[in-house]
């Protein structure tokens, strides 16, 4: 009998899971979670409480590999089944009715909740369910069409903070060892924006102008970075909310920096989940800061949180409008020079795009990332353009109120843009969204409005000159004061000729003190003519880690003869958060003659143990990048690699897999790996053994 129902159920379920969501409205889940670090383990329990709209015979719960121990309907018993993907229930469902269903439940997710050590050994545990699934650590509902008001209890060891989607309404022990941590939400959202983070955390916490409190957590050893990683967030807040006429949705907002991130941020409903990469100090905010991320991740909370796609062909309607904010935001903090620069370099790469095979309409579900980011906020800046400033804000403003806490479709935002705009939108479309090749014409003339693009794309257009014939307009180019971008395209077109004419401009551009002039000289300098030997050498002192690794890397190959001085000057430089100074030059120092050669060996540790996971990736993929073209792999080092190599994050297991091929064409490393194999844990020797095999 159970066997003839399990068959009934499926046919059933199965046939209808594309309606279920005209059918069945899953208004609200109380869920209280217990995570177990040691094990990689959820046990937990999810209450929902959902509406029928129309008669149905069962319906069903996403769920990932799960131990199912017990369901619930109404307090009773019900019918169930379990395919290991999802759980369907059986009842008589009549119209208008309400019920409650209680799912307890074990798992062991193989993805979406991530356990890790952060850098001082401490668990760190956090969520990603974008892409990823909520439903491989809580039983949900994966169609982003449903929302749901989640409230989530966490238990977790005592010591440690636990944050998660809204507001903390209670902190109480459970035991001896463990806390309970109770968030409350108070409107709905789709359940790949449930998210939680465990660690070891601070935080600062400021206000809004309209009373939102905004949590920003750090790692305790990280206190002198907090001023600049979360530099200007309560201006980019304040700017939202004016800027985009719609009240912040949600209770509170709350940022929190993880290792070893998938992806930069994560804009979970409240909170954003981030990549520590972008905890920065002060001379790190010039190169690399959290601005952009910041303001993109915050900007969905309207887009994509608030109002949600309702399939991946309008992705553009979360994606393209966060990029277009996010551009503003930037606007508003480093000017109008920086915003139409950054237009016209997405504007470059996406006609680039537009002329391979890889190129699609902006409504194509299977659109790369550049599409929907890029020329979504393209599309979004061209229309503010057609239809004015007054009709665009209006129409924003219009959308995210009538389709709130629900789903929307690119049809939804132009019937608004429309009717608020009294125009025909329809050419706009098919040039804009629905035509495979980027308008770049189009584009240009709206950038070509801007005195400074005008500028910019005259001096551009001397690329292809001789240098005499415009060195002056090159030299006039960097007088003072010299634009970041006009001076850089100086630099570029002059692209480390050594003759006496463009030694005189890069003289010049030496005294601009530009941050990014002299950058760019730093990159594109390779030989490094004598008369500029000095000014080449203050390029060691600028306050950019991005200008000071590739100006000791060209000193060092340049001026043998000076290379210790070079090192002494810069030994207590670590650079970003993947030290990409100090791996530069511990692999210099190792390569120089006679140049503390009592330490080598210390050196050759320090540079070998960066492989280790008690570091971020990327700081682990420096130090392997460096060992393979020294040919330096220590034992440790090796078994590091083959742990790179099955971790969660493809970017850095791709290249831990291309640098563990190319160990094992050779013959010296097979070997090793043939001895270290049995020392590794099972999934890793699994790997391992599969490429060892023939």
């Amino acid at each position: 009998m159970r066997i003839i129902l399990y068959v009934f159920l499926c046919c059933i379920s199965f046939g209808s899971m594309a309606q279920q969501l005209d059918s069945v409205d899953f208004l609200k889940a109380k869920a209280e979670v217990k995570i177990t670090a040691k094990t990689k383990t959820v046990k937990g329990k999810v209450r929902y409480t959902f509406k029928i709209l129309k008669p149905e015979s069962s319906i069903y719960i996403d769920a990932q590999q799960m131990q199912i121990e017990s369901v619930l309907l109404d307090g009773k018993k019900p019918e169930f089944t379990y395919d290991k993907k999802k759980l369907f229930i059986a009842s008589d469902f009549k119209i208008n009715s309400t019920h409650e269903v209680v799912v307890t439940y074990r798992a062991k997710p193989r993805k979406a909740l991530y356990f890790i050590k952060d850098y001082q050994g401490n668990d760190q545990i956090w969520t990603q369910g974008q892409g990823k699934y909520t439903s491989n650590w809580l039983p949900s509902l994966d169609d982003m069409n449903e929302k749901v008001e989640f409230d989530l209890t966490i238990n977790y060891q005592k010591g440690y903070e636990v944050i998660a989607n809204g507001k903390l309404t209670k902190v109480e022990a459970v035991n001896d060892s463990i806390q309970s941590w109770q968030y409350d939400m108070q409107k709905p959202m789709s359940s790949y924006l449930v998210a939680f983070a465990i660690g070891k955390y601070e935080k600062v916490v400021e206000t809004s102008a309209s009373g939102i409190p905004l949590e920003m957590y750090y790692y305790p050893e990280d206190k002198e970075k907090v001023e600049y990683t979360y530099k200007d967030s309560k201006r980019i807040f304040d700017f939202f909310e004016k800027e985009i006429g719609v009240a912040y949705p949600w209770q509170n907002y709350k940022q929190i920096p993880v290792k070893d991130f998938l992806y930069a941020g994560m804009e979970n409903t409240g909170a954003t989940i981030f990549s520590d990469a972008f905890v920065v100090d002060k001379i790190a905010f010039s190169d690399r800061n959290y601005i952009n991320i910041n303001a993109h991740e915050l900007a969905h909370q309207w887009f994509g949180n608030l109002v949600t796609e309702t399939e991946g062909t309008h992705h553009w309607l979360q994606e393209g409008f966060a990029t277009y904010y996010a551009l503003l935001a930037e606007k508003e903090i480093f000017g109008e020079d920086y915003f139409l620069y950054k237009l016209y370099e997405s504007a470059e790469q996406l006609t680039e795009l537009s002329k391979t095979s890889n190129a699609t309409s902006l409504l194509n579900p299977n659109a790369s990332s550049l599409t929907f980011y890029e020329r979504g906020a393209w599309a979004i800046y061209a229309l503010r353009n057609l239809i004015g400033e007054t009709s665009f804000k209006i129409t924003i403003h219009n959308y995210l109120e009538k389709h709130k806490f629900q789903n929307a479709n690119t049809d939804n935002f132009f019937a608004i843009a429309e009717e608020v705009s009294g125009k025909d939108l329809s050419e706009f479309r098919k040039l804009w969204l629905e035509n495979v090749k980027f308008p770049s014409k189009e584009a240009l003339d709206i950038l070509t409005k801007s005195e400074f693009i005008k500028k910019y794309l005259s001096l551009a257009g001397e690329r292809t000159q001789p240098l005499a014939g415009k060195w002056g307009v090159l030299a006039k180019s960097l007088d003072f004061p010299v634009n970041d971008y006009i001076g850089q395209e100086v630099i570029y077109q002059l692209s480390g000729d050594t003759s006496q004419e463009a030694i005189a401009l890069y003289d010049k551009a030496f005294e601009t003190n530009n941050i990014f002039v002299r950058q760019a000289i730093a990159n594109t300098m390779s030989a490094i003519p004598r008369g500029l030997k000095d000014q080449y050498e203050s390029l060691l002192k600028d306050d950019s880690y991005a200008t000071i690794e590739p100006a000791l890397y060209h000193l060092w190959a340049n001026f043998p003869k000076e290379r210790k001085k070079y090192l002494e000057d810069t030994k207590d430089i670590l650079g970003f958060n993947d030290k990409n100074i100090r791996i530069l030059w511990l692999v210099l120092a190792l390569s120089t003659e006679n140049y503390q050669t009592d330490k080598h060996q210390q050196f050759y540790n320090e540079l070998s143990g960066y492989t280790s996971s008690d570091y971020h990736f990327t700081t682990r993929e420096n130090a392997f990048t460096y060992l393979e073209s020294l040919n330096a792999f220590s034992d440790q080092s090796l078994t590091d690699l083959v742990d790179g190599a099955t971790h969660y994050n493809w970017r850095f297991r791709d290249t831990c897999r291309k640098i563990l091929n190319n160990l094992l064409k050779k013959e010296k490393y097979k070997k090793k790996y043939v001895v270290l194999k049995d020392s590794l844990p099972k999934d890793q020797q699994d790997f391992l053994q599969k490429k060892l095999t023939p």
